[in-house]
């Protein structure tokens, strides 16, 4: 087999196919750390360098090193049809001479040198073919004993199944010295867990990670194009003619760029990173600046915008939390806005189901409205509460090119507009949705925007609450665009 892999002695495998390593992939197989993620566009090459790992590599790396004959690795994909279909059979194709026990999962691979100073040893590889998409598939982690693992698509599996996976890695064989990870995948969304846990030896091309890299985990992302050598002619150009009105999934599949899964409807069909994404952060005119809330359960949100000119709204801010009390949440939300916009004038919207009361811990009713108002000095006005209303006044700022505009450190709005803000499949169906968006990260954000759209830009039935349009602006607005929701 042709490969710049030094460590390969010469008879370790029949010549069936060539295996050119990219300049990435090449940084991947030098790497030593314990937990490799090889992030890439569609074709890239990625699941089998992943193979050439666990099949070769490693293998001969501790027969070389430490004399250990047997290995044994799990190889996981978040379902079964997933991983016969993609994963599994990367694995046949590269190494087609093992024994596949079919109902075990189970794939055997027995090497034997036949030149060099190692002639006669042999060395065995068992892997096995595993999914994590039902509860019963995770609870059999919990006994594995292997060498390491190889989780392709890895994204799509929760932090909670690595940490399961990694914990019973170094157990085969017995006091094995050595332990390893290894995920490929499609470009994660910015704020996934993947996308600041790894240290990048090769960089992504989107945003700086925040915080700070687990210690021992290398990534590796792929520029564009960059295993084509190795791919049909016209493979790419055939993918961007075929996608030519996706621009968002080009990005991602082809361009290899930062990225959402869509797991559902898109609520919002036409965002565009590149219009709607401000390529510089956006600065504070100085004029009335507006704080929309998501102020109900345990995930409050808030949105930051202003409004520099009719129907043009520009978010400053978003604050998200995965759990986290309203007053603390609020007084974060304060204290940076008091950092950033010294001595701004806030208008202040939010859920009206935050004035809900409940029992209170001294006695007495409360809600989250009186709280903010009590404790933290924020006095909201409710906002409405009809979905279809707050949605299409979202809608109608997006039909206009320059009607809505996010600072670029908004990720959580965006990958909600990308992708994470959905109706969600009605389960046992292939085309049918909920009415209503799925209750997740996004959701919550995405409420408290448009809690501040509809109240802002949406004239609704009263003149009282006309009064809400930006006074400085209601002049400039003729009758025939006053939107209704």
């Amino acid at each position: 087999m042709e490969t710049t892999r030094d460590l390969v002695p010469e008879g370790w495998i029949e010549e069936r196919k060539s295996y050119k390593m990219s300049p990435t992939m090449k940084l991947f197989h030098e790497s030593n750390a314990q937990v490799r993620a090889i992030v890439g566009p569609m074709g890239s090459g990625k699941s089998t360098s992943a193979a050439m790992e666990v099949c070769m590599f490693l293998p001969q790396h501790l027969w070389e090193t430490y004399g250990i004959k047997k290995t044994r690795w799990a190889v996981v994909r978040n379902t079964f049809p997933e991983m016969r279909t993609t994963t599994q059979r990367t694995y046949f194709e590269w190494f087609p001479q093992g024994r596949h026990y079919k109902q075990e999962h189970r794939y055997i691979l027995e090497w034997e040198i036949d030149k060099g100073p190692y002639a006669g040893e042999s060395l065995e590889v068992e892997i096995l073919f595993l999914a994590c998409d039902r509860p019963e598939d995770v609870k059999q982690f919990k006994s594995l004993e292997i060498t390491g693992y190889h989780i392709d698509e890895s994204i799509e599996i929760p932090e909670e199944v690595k940490l399961l996976l990694f914990s019973r890695t170094g157990r085969f064989p017995k006091k094995s010295p050595e332990r390893y990870g290894i995920e490929t995948t499609n470009p994660p969304y910015t704020n996934h867990p993947l996308y600041s846990n790894f240290e990048w030896q090769a960089p992504p091309p989107g945003p700086i990670t925040k915080g700070k890299p687990l210690e021992n985990h290398d990534g590796f992302w792929q520029p564009p194009g960059e295993n084509e050598e190795n791919l049909r002619p016209g493979y790419y150009d055939e993918m961007r003619q075929m996608y030519r009105d996706y621009p968002d999934w080009v990005e991602m599949y082809i361009e290899g760029k930062p990225g959402v899964l869509v797991k559902g409807r898109l609520v919002y069909n036409n965002f565009d990173r590149r219009v709607h994404v401000s390529d510089e952060p956006l600065q504070w005119t100085g004029d009335q600046l507006y704080r929309a809330w998501d102020n109900t359960g345990n995930c409050p949100a808030c949105v930051v915008f202003q409004v520099p000119e009719p129907h043009r709204m520009e978010v400053l801010r978003e604050f998200v939390t995965e759990r986290e009390d309203i007053v603390n949440f609020t007084d974060r939300v304060i204290e940076s806005c008091n950092q950033a916009f010294r001595g701004a004038d806030y208008v202040e919207w939010a859920d009206p189901a935050g004035s809900n009361e409940f029992p209170s811990k001294t006695g007495g009713f409360t809600s989250n409205a009186a709280l903010m108002d009590e404790v933290c000095g924020i006095k909201v006005h409710p906002s409405e509460n009809n979905l279809t209303a707050r949605i299409d006044s979202v809608q109608r700022l997006l039909d206009r090119r320059d009607g809505l505009v996010l600072d670029p450190l908004c990720y959580e709005l965006a990958n909600g507009f990308l992708g994470g803000y959905v109706y969600p499949r009605i389960a046992g169906t292939t085309d049918q949705y909920g009415i209503k968006p799925a209750k997740n990260r996004w959701s919550h954000v995405h409420d408290a925007l448009q809690y501040g759209a509809v109240r802002v830009f949406t004239h609704l039935a009263t003149s009282e609450e006309l009064d809400y349009i930006p006074p400085a602006y209601e002049h400039q607005i003729p009758a025939s665009e006053k939107w209704m929701a």
